[in-house]
C-alpha cells in the first residue's frame, strides 16, 4: 500500500474519486489531466494549456489617455469618490478570455476487480497507480514525448467501453483503434462573476480556435467501434496513447480554426511514439520528471502510513501538522513540474486543470499576485527550468504592453493590468477601480523576472530579462508625477482594498506603499541590470524623492496617508510588498520600517476570518521573513485545516481551486527554512517549534549557490554550498560542520 521510504514523496487514497476536486492531477506543462482512479468507471479530464476561448483584440483606448489628469486632479484635490467614478467610466477596457477544459475520456469497465486497495500518486515520479486485487492500472504524462499513457493489466479478462464529451461544442470520432474529439472554443467567454449577459458564451467558427483530444488504443483483445465510442473485449492488457492540439499559432495571430489540421496535429506527435513501447515511454518519463524533482529536497524527518485524506483530517482535529507540511511542499513542487515547462504557457489561476467553460475568474492570469506567486518558490526550489514559460508569457506581454503605455497613458515602456489571458491582453478589465485599473502589474511581473534572474540559472534569458526589465523602468518612470515635491503614483490602487474617505467608501489615492514599492524595486533593478545610462541618470535622481513609507496608527500606512478602512483583515498584504517579495524594506537594514510592517501585518491576521489559500501562504511568506515562528506556523495550521481540498489543492471560498495558494506554500517554507538580505544568508529564521527536532534541506538554491544543511534541536549541525556564500552567526551549533566556501560572519 505504501512505501515506508517513500511516505512523502506519495498521496493516496483507498477509494476512487467522487468528483473532479477529488481527482489528481497529472501535467507535461502542455497538457493537463484530472484522474478520478478506478477501474470501475475511470474519468480522464483533459486541459490544454493553449485552449482559450477568443482571439487577439485591442482593446487599447486613447479615451483613457483623454481622462487620466482628471482623474489626478480629482484625487489631489480629495474627491476621490468622484476620481473613482470617472476613472470606472472612461478609463475601463474589457474582460479577459478564458482558459477552458477540453474535454473528458471516460472508460466503462466489466469484469474487472471492484476490490479497490488504493489509488496513488508518486510525486517524485508523476506516475498515477491504482491497485485492485487481481488489476493494476497506470497513467503518466510525458514531457518528451507530449503524451499522456494510460495502462492497465489484469489477471482476467475484462471488457471496456471508451468514449468522449466535451462541454464545449464537438463531436466525436472512431477510426480503427483511436477515437477522437474535434470541436471549437468559444470566440467570447464572459468571467463567471459577470451576470449581465445574455449570451454569456458565444461561438463563431470562423474566430474560436479548433482542438482535438486523440486516443489510441492498443490491446491483446477485441477492439470494436461502436456509435461514437470505442469497445475492447477479452483483454487482459489495455494501453492508451493520448494526444491534444488546439488551433493557437501564437499570442499575436488569429487562431487556426480547422478541425483537420488539428487532428493531423495529433497524429503527428502519436506517430512519433510508434517504435516505442510502454516501459521505454515510461522510463523515458520518470527520467524527465524525476531529474527535475530530485534537484532539490527538504526533510523534517516525518513519516506516514495512513491515506492523504485521513492524513488531513488528522491535522484538522489537532494532530501534529509536520507530516502534512512535507508532504504538500512536495506536492508543490509536484505540481510546478508537471504545469510549466519550456515552450509551454505559464501557470494560471488553476495552473493546467479547469473543469469550467466559465470558471472562477476566468482561470486567467492575475497579475496583482496570483500569477508572481506561482512561481515565488520555483528557483529555491531548484526549479529555475519552470520558469522559462512566465519569462516568455511577461515579454510577449512586454510587446503588446508598450501599445497600452502608450495609448492609455501617454507613456513609453509597457503597462499591463491585473488581468492577463493567452493573447497578451493589458488595458484595463471593467468594474471597481480597486483591481481593474492597476497598470504597475507589469511592472511587478518584471520585478518577479528579475529576482528568479538574480537567484541563478537564467543567464541564457538575460537579454530578454534586461528588456523587460529596462522597458519596465522605463514606464514607472514616465508614469511619476510630481506632487509637493514628491514623485507619486497616481491614481494608485492597494489592490481590491477601499478606505473611507469624507465618509465615502473610496478606491484610489495617490501614492499607495503597494505602488512605491514596486516602482522602487523596478528602479533598483534597472540601475543593476540596464544598459540604458540616460534612463538611469534619471531614475537615480528620482529615486530620492519618491514619497516615502508612511507610518500610521495601525503600521505602515496602505494609501499616501492613514485613512479607516472597513476591510480590517484584508486578504491582500499589497502595502507589505516592499518587504515581501521585494527587498525595499530590510529586516537588518531598515529594523523601524520592519515594524511598521510588522504592525500592520498583525493588524490584519488579527481581524483575519477565515484563511484563503493564496493569502494565508503570503502570510507565511511573511511571517518566516518576520523571523515569527509562532505566527508562521500558527497560519501554516489554518491553512491545512481549512484551505485545502481531499487531494490537497488548495481553496478559494467558497468551494474553488486555485493553484497559488499550492505554490505560494512552497515559497513560505523556503522562507522559513533559508532567508537571505543583501546577499547575507539566515538559516532556519523561523522554523516552529515542533520541526525543530531535526531535519534536512538538500540543495536549496540562494543567489546562484546550492545550499546543503542539517539541523537537531533547533541548531545547525552540518552546512555545505558549492559556491562562496556569507552565513549570518545565528542557530549554529559548537560543533557545525561546513566546507570551504562558508563564511560564517560574527
Amino acid at each position: 500500500m505504501y512505501n515506508r521510504r517513500n511516505t512523502m514523496n506519495k498521496i493516496w487514497y483507498k477509494q476512487p474519486a467522487k468528483n473532479w476536486r477529488e481527482a489528481l492531477p497529472l501535467g507535461n506543462g502542455f497538457m493537463g489531466v484530472m484522474v478520478y482512479g478506478s477501474h470501475k468507471k475511470e474519468r480522464l479530464c483533459f486541459n490544454d494549456g493553449t485552449l482559450w476561448s477568443g482571439y487577439p483584440k485591442n482593446y487599447n483606448s486613447s479615451d483613457s489617455l483623454n481622462h487620466l489628469e482628471k482623474v489626478r486632479q480629482l484625487i489631489f484635490e480629495g474627491k476621490n469618490d468622484e476620481a473613482d467614478t470617472l476613472c470606472e467610466d472612461k478609463l475601463k477596457g474589457f474582460y479577459s478570455e478564458t482558459f477552458l477544459p477540453l474535454g473528458d475520456i471516460i472508460l466503462r469497465f466489466r469484469k474487472t476487480d471492484k476490490n479497490m486497495i488504493s489509488r496513488s500518486l508518486d510525486l517524485a515520479t508523476g506516475v498515477h497507480t491504482v491497485r485492485s486485487s487481481s488489476c493494476k492500472s497506470e497513467i503518466f504524462s510525458s514531457n518528451p514525448d507530449r503524451i499522456t499513457v494510460y495502462k492497465i493489466k489484469s489477471d482476467k479478462p475484462f471488457s471496456v467501453k471508451i468514449s468522449a464529451k466535451s462541454k464545449l461544442r464537438s463531436c466525436t470520432n472512431t477510426n480503427d483503434n483511436s477515437l477522437y474529439l474535434l470541436g471549437h472554443a468559444p470566440d467570447y467567454a464572459a468571467p463567471n462573476y459577470l451576470r449581465t449577459e445574455l449570451y454569456p458564451i458565444r461561438y463563431n467558427k470562423k474566430k474560436g480556435m479548433a482542438f482535438c483530444l486523440l486516443a489510441q488504443v492498443y490491446t491483446d483483445g477485441v477492439t470494436e467501434k461502436g456509435n461514437k465510442h470505442l469497445k475492447v473485449k477479452n483483454a487482459t492488457e489495455l494501453t492508451i496513447y493520448f494526444a491534444t492540439a488546439t488551433g493557437f499559432n501564437g499570442f499575436d495571430k488569429m487562431p487556426c480554426t480547422e478541425t483537420k489540421a488539428v487532428l493531423e496535429k495529433c497524429r503527428a506527435v502519436l506517430s512519433n511514439i510508434q517504435e516505442c513501447d510502454y516501459n521505454e515511454l515510461k522510463k523515458k518519463h520518470i527520467d524527465d520528471f524525476s531529474k527535475l524533482y530530485n534537484q532539490q529536497s527538504i526533510s523534517f524527518h516525518s513519516e506516514t502510513s495512513i491515506p492523504t485524506d485521513e492524513l488531513i483530517q488528522s491535522v484538522k482535529k489537532g494532530a501534529d501538522e509536520k507530516a502534512l507540511c512535507e508532504l504538500l511542499y512536495n506536492y508543490g513542487k509536484y505540481m510546478m513540474i508537471s504545469g510549466s515547462r519550456k515552450g509551454g504557457q505559464p501557470l494560471n489561476l488553476q495552473g493546467i486543470w479547469n473543469h469550467s467553460v466559465r470558471p472562477p475568474w476566468s482561470s486567467n492570469y492575475t497579475v496583482n499576485i496570483n500569477t508572481q506567486m506561482n512561481y515565488w518558490g520555483a528557483s529555491r526550489s531548484g526549479l529555475s527550468e519552470c520558469i522559462e514559460p512566465l519569462i516568455q508569457m511577461v515579454y510577449e506581454t512586454l510587446i503588446t504592453g508598450r501599445k497600452t503605455a502608450e495609448i492609455n497613458y501617454g507613456c513609453s515602456g509597457f503597462a499591463c493590468n491585473h488581468n492577463v489571458d493567452i493573447w497578451r491582453k493589458t488595458p484595463p478589465v471593467q468594474g471597481d477601480a480597486n483591481y481593474m485599473f492597476e497598470p504597475l502589474c507589469g511592472v511587478w511581473l518584471a520585478n518577479e523576472i528579475y529576482m528568479h534572474y538574480q537567484n541563478g540559472f537564467l543567464n541564457e534569458y538575460k537579454d530578454k530579462i534586461k528588456e523587460i526589465v529596462t522597458e519596465a523602468a522605463r514606464f514607472s518612470n514616465d508614469y511619476l508625477v510630481l506632487h509637493n515635491e514628491y514623485y507619486v503614483i497616481c491614481p494608485s490602487a492597494s489592490p481590491e482594498n477601499v478606505f473611507i474617505n469624507n465618509g465615502k467608501r473610496c478606491k484610489l489615492d495617490y501614492a499607495s506603499a503597494f505602488d512605491m514599492g514596486i516602482v522602487r524595486q523596478a528602479f533598483k533593478n534597472a540601475l543593476i541590470l540596464s544598459d540604458d545610462e540616460a534612463l538611469k541618470t534619471e531614475i537615480t535622481e528620482k529615486y530620492s524623492k519618491l514619497y516615502p513609507f508612511k507610518n500610521g496608527e495601525n503600521g505602515i500606512c496602505e494609501w499616501h496617508k492613514e485613512y479607516d478602512t472597513p476591510e480590517k483583515g484584508h486578504r491582500h498584504f499589497s502595502p507589505l510588498y516592499a518587504f515581501y517579495p521585494a527587498n525595499i524594506i530590510g529586516y537588518h537594514k531598515n529594523p523601524q520600517q520592519t515594524e511598521w510592517i510588522k504592525k500592520l501585518f498583525k493588524f490584519r491576521l488579527d481581524n483575519l476570518g477565515q484563511h484563503i489559500g493564496w493569502s494565508a501562504a503570503w502570510a507565511i511568506c511573511l511571517a518566516a521573513r518576520l523571523r515569527d515562528a509562532y505566527t508562521a506556523r500558527n497560519v501554516i495550521k489554518g491553512l491545512l485545516s481549512h484551505a485545502i481540498f481531499s487531494n490537497m489543492f488548495c481553496v478559494h471560498p467558497p468551494f474553488y481551486f486555485q493553484i497559488d495558494g499550492n505554490l505560494g506554500f512552497v515559497a513560505g517554507i523556503n522562507e522559513m527554512l533559508v532567508t537571505e538580505e543583501n546577499g547575507i544568508i539566515e538559516l532556519l529564521p523561523a522554523l516552529p517549534e515542533n520541526f525543530e527536532k531535526s531535519g534536512k534541506v538538500k540543495d536549496m538554491v540562494v543567489n546562484g549557490a546550492k545550499i546543503n544543511f542539517e539541523w537537531k534541536n533547533d541548531l545547525i549541525t552540518n552546512i555545505e554550498s558549492d559556491k562562496p556564500v556569507q552565513l549570518l552567526n545565528t542557530k549554529l551549533s559548537d560543533n557545525i560542520s561546513t566546507n570551504k566556501n562558508i563564511d560564517i560572519l560574527s
